[in-house]
């Protein structure tokens, strides 16, 4: 029933479905009755008291002459003067009445309608004060409520659902700023707590060597060589999100060629073994951040694949989409893992190419940077590298800093 009831709306043309041309055709014909109803009401009136003052009574009187059994009565001749005066008095007459029971209907035409008219626009506007109770009750903290207009397809219910995809983005943006700072707050403090447990056991130890200060300062530096690769990452999609970044063609493969040069000496340290997969594939995107994100991706997977492993890199086109994905062999995701900073920098450069970021995770995992070529077919969902179907974890909205 409600499906008909759907379809013959959607048959109507949409300036008859407004809340304007409603709200004109409601008033009109409120007006147009009350209107027709005080008139019929005025005309009766004065019908009724035309046919009740007669003008002999009111300006004549007849004389009476009896013959025999007869009694008849006689009107006085009267002049044309006379008649004309006659007429004058009555026309005056009918003036009078008229115009009094004209101010009296007028007078309460003015205040039906503005009662019914104040009335009407009240049930007309009301999903507007809806939307303004459910603006001041929104929270920075709490963006969970929503106006959920029901009704027409008119522009008070857009409007409503329009306010609600917004309230759906902000939301989403504010729990991935949420995510996002708790990440950089972890991240960034790790390596400063190495550096810091590291200078503090050197100098509390009175025997301290170069040779261990020597080995103090690499720790430093490795450490200091971390956060400045995660601050690089920060200010690369900060760059981006500010529209200062330029978009050129990246050649995919020449970017996963170049981090796995970068990373095969960190790799080999581990015992990992560095693969690539790539075919002949290029994107509209800004080189730094893709190549920031792509090296992020490595050294997660460097970090947690166990010695004797593999890490396969590759890049490649499916479904109108190109893909930059990294797998290893490591304990792969579990639901309720973070995503650290660096997967956070990726997920949110992904998102500036207007991508998706999807984590395949069974036995070890696949993490995969999907960004549109073009088309707009929906995102693929399977691992591009090792065939398995249906992202483990999958990211939705921008991420905020």
């Amino acid at each position: 029933m409600s499906e008909r009831r759907s379809d013959w709306r959607s048959r109507i043309p949409s300036v008859f479905r407004s809340v304007r041309f409603r709200l004109s055709a409601l008033y009109s014909a409120v007006v147009f009755g009350l209107g027709g109803l005080i008139l019929a009401l005025v005309y009766l009136a004065v019908r009724w008291q035309l046919t009740t003052q007669t003008e002999t009574r009111l300006f004549i009187r007849a004389r009476e002459l009896q013959l025999g059994q007869f009694r008849f009565l006689v009107n006085p001749q009267m002049e044309e003067a006379q008649v004309r005066t006659m007429e004058s008095l009555i026309n005056q007459f009918v003036l009078e009445k008229l115009a009094i029971y004209s101010l009296i209907g007028l007078g309460a035409l003015f205040v039906i309608s503005l009662v019914v008219g104040w009335i009407l626009a009240g049930r007309a506007l009301a999903p507007v004060d809806r939307i303004t109770q459910v603006a001041r009750e929104i929270e920075v903290s709490d963006l969970s409520r929503r106006i959920a207009l029901e009704g027409p397809d008119d522009e008070l219910t857009r409007l409503g659902a329009t306010f609600d995809s917004m309230l759906d983005r902000l939301q989403g943006a504010f729990q991935s700023q949420k995510r996002f700072l708790a990440d950089t707050s972890h991240d960034l403090r790790t390596p400063l707590s190495v550096i810091r447990s590291n200078v503090e056991v050197t100098l509390d130890d009175p025997q301290s060597t170069i040779e261990d200060w020597k080995a103090t300062g690499e720790i430093v530096t490795r450490n200091v060589g971390k956060m400045g690769s995660m601050i690089e990452g920060l200010l690369a999609a900060a760059r981006f999100e500010a529209g200062q970044a330029t978009m050129v063609a990246v050649d995919l493969a020449g970017l996963v060629r170049g981090a796995a040069d970068d990373q095969r000496a960190a790799a080999a340290d581990v015992e990992v073994d560095l693969q690539e997969s790539v075919e002949a594939v290029e994107v509209q995107g800004e080189p730094l951040s893709l190549g920031r994100a792509l090296g992020n991706l490595v050294d997660n997977a460097i970090r947690v694949a166990p010695p004797g492993s593999k890490i396969e890199m590759g890049c490649g086109r499916r479904q109108g989409w190109v893909y930059l994905a990294v797998a290893d062999d490591g304990p792969g995701f579990s639901g309720g893992d973070g995503t650290g900073l660096g997967l956070g920098i990726v997920e949110q450069v992904t998102k500036m190419h207007r991508g998706a970021f999807e984590i395949f995770s069974d036995q070890g995992a696949t993490m995969v940077m999907w960004l549109p070529d073009g088309s707009e077919t929906a995102c693929p969902d399977f691992d591009p590298l090792r065939g398995r179907p249906g992202p483990m974890i999958g990211f939705n909205g921008p991420l905020a800093l």
